[in-house]
């Protein structure tokens, strides 16, 4: 039926977050996953499912001394993942 399907993807979306969301599974989070997956559990009608508080930890680890936020923590920031991962605080509600 359309609602197991609806809950697997929930479901699956929830399991990508390991502190910060990961784009598949065994992968690394990414900051930009916050807007992508989160966006995806409001499409389903489940925003407040994921862990906000430590996806806006994870961000803080990728945050940029002189600005913005990187991918991954160690990487430089950069355009896109500042703005998906800032998108992405907004999501959860």
């Amino acid at each position: 039926s359309k609602l197991e399907r609806k809950q697997h993807a929930i479901q699956w979306c929830i399991e990508r977050q390991v502190g910060g969301f990961q784009g598949r599974p065994n992968k690394d989070e990414d900051t930009c996953y916050s807007f992508w997956i989160g966006a995806s559990l409001a499409l389903l009608g489940a925003p407040r499912l994921s862990d906000a508080p430590a996806l806006c930890s994870f961000a803080r680890q990728c945050q940029f001394a002189h600005g913005g936020i990187a991918k991954c923590p160690g990487n430089h920031p950069d355009v896109l993942h500042s703005y998906y991962a800032l998108c992405g605080f907004f999501l959860p509600g």
